[in-house]
């Protein structure tokens, strides 16, 4: 009786032993057969779907190039208070503004101001009038007090709109303009993090294409990212003098053709 279990637990390991000499065979067959790009994918789940990872634009990636005043023949301004001081003493000859001091997101659809050559008009009203070959947005300092979401919202909804009535227009979003270090450190709202965020957010809403990001803080900041002290008097405007600086930027910041922005 002994023999007999003795005999039947050897080949009990044997068959065992059979098998997964087997099984291990037939995977190696398989996974020799299959090419090595497959055989290394993992497999996927149930129900689920590969999805290519969508780059976005990166507005240091855009390709500017030089342009003289002319450029602005065609181009209207929106914005606040900094739009105006553009219009009061920058020098951009032929160009179109729409801009008061209290112009935000929240107001400037039912917002009239009198346009040179046009009246007093709605932006509506405007943009159905007359086509710009550019357009340059910069609002969100009159915004930093609401909730940052809800504003970042409305600009997206602003921007599609004007791309929507003016489909044929370049979009310049502008950067906010950074205030005075002393203000910055002391003011709960108005200071230079907040403005950061903000214009960080409206960045992402360019494609490089028609639709650009330009930061004229560059041209204006100290070493610490704050608007220099000499520049301004109240802490959070450019002193007059200087707008011509920010518009003479302004045109070595002009989209190149399409063929060589995309």
């Amino acid at each position: 009786m002994k023999n007999i279990l003795k005999y039947s637990f050897s080949i009990l390991i044997m068959v065992s032993c059979i098998v997964v000499a087997g099984i291990l065979a037939f995977k190696v067959l398989i996974l020799d057969e299959m090419p090595a790009e497959e055989a290394a994918q993992p497999e996927e789940t149930a129900g689920e779907n590969k999805t290519d990872i969508v780059q976005k634009p990166n507005p240091e990636d855009a390709h500017f190039v030089l342009a003289g005043r002319e450029y602005f023949s065609d181009a209207l301004f929106i914005g606040d208070s900094r739009t105006m001081g553009l219009w009061q003493y920058g020098k951009a000859e032929g160009a179109d503004f729409f801009a008061n001091t209290g112009m935000s997101v929240y107001n400037i659809m039912d917002t009239e101001v009198d346009v040179s050559g046009n009246g007093k008009v709605t932006l509506e009203q405007l943009l159905e009038s007359k086509q710009y070959g550019k357009i340059y947005l910069m609002l969100g300092i009159n915004e930093l007090g609401f909730g940052r979401e809800k504003t970042v919202n409305k600009y997206k909804e602003l921007l599609d709109w004007i791309k929507e009535k003016s489909p044929n227009s370049i979009i310049y979003i502008q950067a906010n303009l950074h205030v005075s270090a002393s203000r910055s450190e002391s003011d709960e709202t108005f200071n230079n993090a907040n403005i950061n965020e903000f214009n960080e957010r409206i960045s992402e809403f360019i494609d490089n294409e028609k639709v650009f990001y330009i930061d004229a803080n560059e041209i204006f900041d100290d070493e610490n990212g704050n608007l220099k002290a000499e520049y301004t008097s109240d802490n959070t405007h450019i002193l007059a003098k200087y707008y011509v600086f920010w518009v003479d930027w302004l045109l070595t910041k002009t989209a190149a053709p399409d063929s060589d922005n995309t």
